[in-house]
């Protein structure tokens, strides 16, 4: 997201530039964090002008900033709430030739930037009530606050947990459904990237021997893996007011065969992940919160019950979603089968519910050399 206020002279500009060649959601420069080598967010801001100019110097700001903004309905009254926390921060004066403490010289400012991130800054997260940005602005201050010039840009960050080549160990989610039939799902490591193609196996065991069902033959009607993911948001400022949401990320029908056996039996689904923007990382700080729940919701019957006594079998697996590293984008060209539809559906009801039939879009965007700002808006100043 780029803005910048060219409305009241054509003849000077101001904006700044990434020196990336990557691309993340939205189009914004995309910068890799991990734990092995940090970001260092690299650029230049440029000024412009053809004639002398009456205005200040440049106020150039850095911020990674954690925010929640909402309102809720009291009767007629509507209250606000938007709380912003700054986990790293950085400013610069940036010196304008002039030719009097008043007036800039006709010419070209540059000044190149280097913001090295701290360790542990989580991934750039996009909502509509709470995010985490990665933000810029340069900001020249003039005689009348509605002629001031400012460009603001945003920088995507894959902030990654995961260290190169680290071992997890299988994560294990046991469950005795109804008390009678032990079911176990085992993921690769409760910590999961976007985007990433994760195998999630299920076993079924026999029904116990203390079970009505003993001997009898499972057999899945129907099932389907979900990702579910909780937002709290705060503003400690008004009396650590709260709201909390929840988003079905996706549903994904499974489609195949399953085993129609009493003697128990193995089964893995692969599972595609959504990437960002659609799935968010997990995320705690005072203003947002988000953390994320692995689902697989099954209706099941006997051979001896029949289809119409179809009961609800639930297996919640909690997991903690992290970004991508570089060379895992790398191994997702599209060299396996056709991604799995999804679908993205807010709500504040917990809907579990089979799905209706899904659909999935993506994009891509390939880029050179630096990215600019701008895009033109009145409103350049917040």
């Amino acid at each position: 997201m780029a803005i910048l206020d060219f409305s009241k002279d054509s003849g000077k500009s101001i904006a700044i530039h990434f020196h990336t060649r990557e691309l993340g959601p939205e189009g914004q420069p995309l910068y890799y964090h991990t734990p092995e080598n940090p970001a260092v967010i690299k650029g230049h801001v440029e000024f412009r002008t053809i004639k002398e100019t009456k205005g200040g110097d440049i106020d150039f700001t850095f911020e990674a900033r954690a925010e929640s903004k909402w309102t809720e309905q009291h009767g007629k009254a509507t209250i606000s709430y938007h709380f912003i926390k700054k986990l790293q921060e950085q400013s610069w004066e940036i010196k304008l030739n002039r030719s009097n403490p008043k007036t800039i010289s006709p010419g070209v400012t540059r000044f190149d930037f280097e913001v090295p991130l701290e360790a542990g800054l989580p991934s750039s997260i996009a909502g509509t009530r709470g995010w985490f940005h990665y933000r810029f602005k340069a900001h020249i201050k003039r005689s009348f606050p509605h002629r001031d010039m400012a460009a603001k840009e945003l920088v995507w960050v894959y902030s990654s947990s995961l260290r190169a080549g680290e071992q997890h160990e299988p994560k294990i989610y046991k469950h005795i459904w109804n008390d009678v039939l032990p079911v176990t799902c085992t993921l690769p490591s409760d910590v999961l990237y976007q985007g990433q193609v994760v195998p999630l196996t299920v076993q079924f065991e026999p029904f116990l021997d203390n079970s009505i069902h003993r001997g009898q033959e499972l057999i899945v009607a129907s099932a389907f893996v979900k990702m579910k993911q909780y937002t709290r948001l705060a503003d400690p400022k008004m009396l650590n007011k709260e709201r909390n949401d929840k988003k079905t990320v996706f549903s994904l029908p499974v489609t195949e065969d399953w085993p129609q056996t009493s003697n128990g039996f193995t089964k893995t689904i692969m599972v595609e992940l959504p990437g960002a923007k659609q799935l968010a990382c997990a995320l705690d700080s005072p203003p947002v919160a988000k953390r994320h729940t692995l689902k697989l919701i099954m209706m099941v019957y006997t051979n001896v019950s029949g289809e119409k006594e179809a009961k609800e079998l639930r297996v919640e697996m909690n997991v903690k979603i992290t970004a991508p590293r570089p060379e895992h984008i790398k191994d997702m060209s599209p060299a396996h089968a056709a991604p799995p539809p999804y679908q993205s559906i807010d709500t504040d009801e917990e809907d579990d519910a089979m799905p209706p039939e899904f659909s999935r879009s993506s994009s891509g965007n390939n880029s050179h050399g630096d990215h600019p700002s701008d895009v033109k808006h009145p409103q350049g100043l917040f």
